[in-house]
């Protein structure tokens, strides 16, 4: 960067869409924040457009530094010979049984193996993600930085004024996402639980069959969202995968205890601040949820979550960011493949 002419960044994001905007979210909080101290540009996929057409068409918008920001990793090919960033927030995807083999072989090709050729550092959100990049890849250690996810400023503290734990709160869908055995640890109680997703069929039969009282909700703002994480009593996030774990540090900030998984990016996110349940026990789940109905419990688990979830201060998410762009933009021996 010579004299004081800014760093010039460009942003290269999947087609815009009207759900599922997490990735956008998170970049959205970095540009705010860096917005006075970088020139921004921002390139988004053509949804009207091939892969190989909005790949020819990424290198038209190069900056100084380019940070592909994930969902769209075949775009580093064309950025060959810039300064390039790749995002990977997970390998759910690569890692789910159900793809035929030429289906992964393809995605293994043009999502990892060659982007990772054009890239000359990689970020990624969760040392479990870290690991599964070592363990699939191979990719050099000294290439990879760990920022993980920034909680947005709309998730603020808001008191409970009657904590306990009849509430619970299903952030996502999926099988993964661990329904069926929220549903069978819950029978019998009087809980109601706060879906926002779109249960399945089966799903919801169970819930029907075994008279539990639920609403379901989807399309929502992150506002709707924050209304919701403050209406419940506790998340429930004990899937069997996670990237990284977003609804734990935004209802943690919001004030509301957690219960997820004791293994994988949950952990590494919730240890010591949530309780960690095996996601195959139902009866180890509702022993958890049974716990918070004691005001102690409850309330030393908000605590532990809050000063956890400031960890994620957006801002300081943004300042990891850009101390990166300016060691990669610094470093001259960096030429990109």
């Amino acid at each position: 960067m010579a004299g004081l002419r800014k760093l010039s960044v460009t942003y290269f994001y999947r087609e815009p869409r009207d759900t599922g905007q997490s990735i956008e979210g998170i970049f959205s909080l970095v540009k705010t924040c860096l917005k006075d101290r970088m020139l921004i540009k921002e390139f988004f996929c053509s949804a009207g457009l091939s892969r190989s057409a909005n790949t020819r068409n990424a290198g038209k918008y190069a900056s100084d530094i380019n940070h592909i920001t994930g969902d769209v990793n075949f775009l580093a090919l064309g950025l060959k010979g810039k300064k390039n960033i790749l995002t990977i927030h997970d390998f759910g995807f690569y890692e789910n049984p159900v793809h035929s083999k030429p289906v992964k072989l393809i995605y293994r090709l043009f999502w990892f193996y060659l982007p990772l050729k054009y890239v000359d550092r990689v970020t990624v959100v969760s040392e479990f993600t870290k690991s599964k990049l070592l363990q699939y890849f191979n990719y050099p250690q000294e290439k990879i930085s760990v920022i993980p996810n920034p909680v947005k400023p709309v998730f603020v503290f808001t008191e409970n004024e009657q904590p306990g734990n009849a509430r619970i709160l299903m952030m996502g869908t999926g099988k993964h996402k661990n329904l069926d055995n929220l549903i069978e640890a819950v029978k019998g109680g009087a809980y109601h639980i706060d879906i926002i997703g779109w249960p399945s069929a089966d799903e919801l039969d169970k819930l029907i069959q075994y008279q539990i009282s639920y609403t379901v909700y989807n399309k929502l703002t992150d506002q709707q969202v924050y209304e919701r994480y403050c209406a419940c009593d506790l998340l429930f996030n004990a899937s069997f995968y996670e990237g990284f774990g977003m609804p734990i540090i935004e209802v943690q900030a919001v004030g509301r205890p957690v219960i997820t998984s004791n293994f994988g990016a949950m952990k590494e996110v919730g240890a010591g601040s949530a309780i960690l349940v095996d996601p195959n026990r139902p009866d180890e789940i509702r022993m958890a949820i049974e716990s918070l109905q004691n005001k102690n419990t409850y309330n030393d688990i908000v605590a532990k979550g809050r000063a956890n979830a400031a960890k994620y201060d957006y801002r300081k998410i943004a300042d990891q960011y850009f101390e990166l762009y300016q060691q990669l933009a610094n470093d001259n021996s960096v030429l990109s493949k």
